[in-house]
């Protein structure tokens, strides 16, 4: 049976993204200030050339889930058919990196070794599909690990060796092969000796219907990459990943929901998506609002030529927003499908499942949005030569298609499923959110322009973000029984391990 705690799961994962961002953060500065703009642009790069690798993988990984969300043991056979499908990502990674290399005129060969951070990617990439669904509390867990080994790593090989980009990727492999080991090691109760074939003929069976998602998700990492090859500089790319970076936490609120998909596949009620909904705004709406005050002195910590890139981290943190809100329909619409229950199914019951229809969704919608973006850069590739205008407004193309595909998403969930978004909490979280904001403007004008040196401009900013933390958490004190009862039931909970 799958080991779901809705709450902990998503408590969990925002802990391992807070600590992600934060130590995240100070990975990115301390390659942003010993890599060139243009080294910066072209590890972006090698991160979406990772993603197209990972492609195989993808196309089985969400049907191992759902396998071991149920608590069937399928850890053997997943490993079975990853080592299988290993060659294949291997060589899609070397035709990207190869063929990229003419296009930005770096050395091929720098960028073919980033193969080695693709390697342990893939044995992460088996424990995250088999944890996601099985027990998704232990992502967060080894999210944590692994932000804290890859700070350790790079403070000494990219900032005491300055080992440059090579350091990057070094760092980058070992931090993934601890935390792949992690999650493989925490799947042992689902470890069987014998392989199943039917189990495999099974996922196999549903790389198809997989094939819409994943072909989207590949797109959605192309924008980066049509920046650097379009435009023909790899220093574009890096602006937009510094943006990319500095809103991260914001645009990676998504993963608040984790749990909720594998407790309406268990059985899961309005009550959960209730519950979901309400913690993942408690956390979403403060971190939007205060991202607004600070994004520009957040990307002046990375790098101060990258301050000028905050309008597009902006607008990229609410498209972070809009996408928590979409997820919600599209969790309710496949976490409500019980098309797959058996271990034999029909292609017809793939292609009729909702599952495909989001798929569907997310691939024209995504499809539309890499092809608005690459006109755009083609006909702004010779009338704007500023960097910040182009990534600025090829971020406020991604917003549009992002509003776009979050109304459709929450239309069919009311549609085709009972379950409902209840706003009756965000009231208050929207309040305490904006005197945070308020609070945080007044203290921040009081600070002045921040020094070039970063270490010298973190402090400041690391004590405006304490204190907007504790106005809000004071203000939804006062405001809030529900946040009371949900303070209380996080101190009884961590009374059981102290």
């Amino acid at each position: 049976m799958s080991k779901v705690r809705l709450r902990l799961s998503g408590a969990l994962m925002f802990a391992a993204n807070l600590v992600g961002y934060l130590t995240g953060f100070l990975f990115t500065v301390f390659i942003t200030r010993r890599l060139s703009e243009e080294e910066f642009g072209v590890w972006a790069l090698i991160g979406s050339f990772i993603i197209y690798s990972l492609i195989p993988f993808n196309l089985v990984s969400s049907w191992i889930s759902r396998d071991a969300a149920r608590g069937k043991k399928i850890a053997g056979s997943a490993a079975a058919l990853f080592a299988l499908l290993a060659p294949i990502s291997i060589i899609i990674y070397f035709l990207m990196a190869f063929g990229s290399a003419a296009a930005i005129n770096y050395d091929p060969w720098t960028m073919a070794l980033g193969v080695i951070i693709l390697i342990p990617y893939i044995f992460l990439s088996l424990g995250k599909a088999i944890q996601s669904g099985y027990a998704p509390q232990n992502l967060g867990i080894a999210r944590i690990l692994f932000e804290i080994s890859k700070v350790i790593i790079a403070f000494y090989l990219v900032v005491m060796m300055r080992s440059g980009l090579i350091g990057v990727f070094i760092t980058m492999a070992l931090a993934y092969l601890l935390q792949g080991t992690v999650l493989l090691y925490s799947s042992r109760p689902l470890f069987r000796k014998e392989v199943n074939k039917d189990l495999i003929f099974k996922w196999l069976k549903g790389t198809p219907i997989n094939a819409v998602l994943v072909l989207s998700n590949v797109l959605t990492a192309t924008d980066i990459v049509l920046m650097g090859l379009i435009i023909g500089k790899a220093v574009v790319a890096g602006y937009w990943q510094a943006a990319v970076v500095s809103s991260a936490l914001v645009t990676s609120s998504s993963v608040l929901t984790l749990g909720l998909g594998p407790r309406l596949l268990s059985g899961g009620t309005q009550k959960d998506l209730d519950k979901a909904f309400s913690f993942s705004m408690l956390l979403i709406i403060p971190l939007f609002s205060g991202f607004l005050v600070l994004s520009k002195d957040i990307l002046w910590i990375l790098r101060p030529t990258y301050s000028g890139a905050w309008i597009a981290a902006c607008l990229l943190a609410l498209r972070g927003v809009v996408k928590s809100l979409g997820n919600f329909g599209a969790i309710a619409l496949s976490g409500t499908d019980r098309f797959d229950q058996d271990e034999k199914i029909s292609m017809r019951d793939y292609l009729a499942s909702r599952i495909f229809l989001v798929n569907k969704i997310n691939l024209t919608l995504t499809s539309l949005y890499i092809v608005s973006v690459a006109i755009y850069l083609f006909i702004a590739k010779n009338l704007v030569s500023d960097i910040i205008e182009l990534i600025t407004s090829v971020a406020a193309i991604s917003l549009l298609f992002r509003i776009a595909d979050a109304m459709i998403k929450l239309k069919l969930m009311k549609k085709l499923t009972e379950l409902r978004i209840n706003l009756k909490n965000t009231k208050d979280y929207i309040v305490a959110s904006a005197i945070m904001a308020i609070t945080i403007y007044i203290l921040r004008m009081q600070i002045g322009k921040l020094s070039a040196k970063a270490i010298k401009a973190t402090p400041p900013i690391l004590m405006l973000i304490v204190v907007g933390a504790l106005v809000y958490v004071g203000i939804l004190y006062l405001m809030s029984r529900r946040f009371r009862d949900l303070l209380k039931d996080i101190y009884v909970f961590l009374g059981q391990y102290l």
